[in-house]
């Protein structure tokens, strides 16, 4: 074969695509479907809980279309990390909506399901072996790991390639690197690692990658000897080397470096050329393996229960001083709760001012006009955190500062009641490189024959 071809119909299943560039993409004759279906970007709540980030009927929806479009074509659909943390609770919910779609509709295939959630007792047998390199928590513990939620690990290309060459035609997967679904197949194939995966890392975004971006428009990427290129399946839409470029430099620490599973995709000489006013070619991507085949793995401790109130600010004087004001009041909720000895944390997050960057915010001398403050408690029980964030709400509206002009009035709420109990509260606890022996020991597969 000269080429593998893969249509990737969006960068998150669930979250829909446009059907009839999706159908254009069908028309290229791909090899495959993938389809990523998870992340860590949801946050810690969906690893700690294994909960689906969206309703399984959106999940159904997507399935439905690229399931039904693979069995018309005879290609593998192939998805990864279902759904949304790829723990075991969730890619079996996904098995099962695969068995529903396939009654409904009458189709008979093989189907590999590969699980990615390990089992406690032996994460803990393998860490009292060796400690696993920290890439963001502290060292991982038994006690940590006894206090997760499920824990996963983010499988490579080995475990789809491995139900491929079974002769799997759906495979549904627990965590899996976003890259490998679409690198598979051509590596089953015998084409390059490097370009291969370079490849899957800008698939599994879908349309993010060309102009205009969007997450619900099909890409198709087609791998070849010595390159790849990509297009998206939206007439009107296109790809660019700025685009594409831009698009293969996120979620990196390094913009030419990209770890993953067994290895580094080195991007150090890939060149970016513009075939037409649609297609980029791409070449120069060089896959180098660890001298030690390591996965990711992840997992989410409960901290306790999250309450949050919403809270405007307009008055110019009372923003000045809302950093005096948070230490006060949270002085004055130390003293009314005993905050400290409780474990319970509280945080304020000023939108309009500092947010999204916290203590790395460079623009400290902003003045807004208005802002709006997430007063934010996390305690051992439910009702203690509501307790703690309306005693804050409480002492901050009616809290006294230079230049105030009225006693109460000074903070608008968007809605009623003014604190809303979130539930459970989680943090990443498990973002750890486990060694593997073999690549596939610790995503255990079955096959099984669909028939209807």
């Amino acid at each position: 074969m000269e080429e593998i071809v893969g249509l990737a119909p969006s960068g998150s299943m669930g979250s829909g695509y446009n059907l009839e560039a999706f159908k254009r993409g069908m028309a290229a004759k791909p090899h495959f479907i993938g389809q990523d279906a998870g992340s860590t970007d949801m946050g810690p709540y969906y690893h700690g809980t294994g909960a689906t980030f969206l309703p399984l009927a959106t999940y159904k929806h997507d399935l439905t279309t690229m399931l039904r479009a693979a069995r018309a074509q005879r290609i593998p659909l192939l998805v990864g990390s279902a759904l949304t943390s790829g723990a075991n609770v969730s890619l079996a919910q996904a098995v099962e909506i695969v068995r529903e779609i396939a009654r409904e509709d009458g189709l008979s295939f093989r189907m590999a399901v590969i699980s990615a959630e390990i089992d406690k007792a032996e994460l803990k047998r393998r860490l009292a072996q060796e400690p696993f390199e920290s890439i963001g928590p502290e060292p991982l513990t038994p006690e940590t790991i006894d206090r997760c939620g499920p824990i996963v690990a983010q499988m490579g290309v080995e475990p789809f390639m491995k139900a491929l060459d079974a002769g799997a035609e759906v495979i549904i997967a627990g965590r899996a690197c976003d890259d490998v679904i679409f690198a598979a197949l051509p590596m089953l194939k015998g084409f390059d690692a490097g370009l291969s995966l370079h490849c899957g890392k800008i698939l599994e975004c879908a349309g993010l990658s060309a102009v205009p971006t969007d997450l619900a428009e099909p890409l198709i990427g087609r791998v070849r000897r010595d390159h790849f290129e990509v297009e998206p399946c939206h007439p009107d839409h296109r790809c660019t080397t700025v685009s594409v470029a831009g698009h293969s430099l996120y979620e990196r620490g390094d913009p030419c470096l990209q770890p993953g599973p067994g290895g580094m995709n080195d991007l150090t000489n890939a060149v970016f050329t513009q075939v037409d006013d649609r297609r980029v070619k791409v070449s120069g991507s060089r896959f180098i393996p660890d001298a030690r085949y390591r996965v990711k793995l992840e997992g989410a401790e409960k901290l306790g229960f999250r309450s949050v109130v919403l809270v405007g600010i307009r008055d110019p004087f009372m923003i000045k001083a809302l950093d005096l004001l948070f230490a006060d009041v949270r002085e004055r909720a130390e003293a009314r709760f005993g905050m400290a000895a409780k474990g319970v944390q509280l945080n304020f997050s000023v939108y309009g001012k500092n947010a999204v960057m916290g203590a790395l915010e460079p623009m400290t001398d902003a003045d807004p006009h208005e802002v709006g403050v997430l007063i934010d408690a996390v305690a051992p029980e439910q009702e203690l955190a509501t307790g703690v964030a309306m005693f804050v709400r409480g002492t901050l509206q009616h809290a006294s500062y230079p230049g105030i002009r009225n006693t109460a009035g000074n903070m608008a709420y968007p809605f009623s009641p003014f604190g809303v109990p979130l539930g459970p509260a989680y943090r990443f606890a498990v973002y750890h490189l486990m060694p593997l022996a073999d690549p596939c020991e610790c995503f255990p597969m079955t096959i099984e024959e669909v028939r209807n």
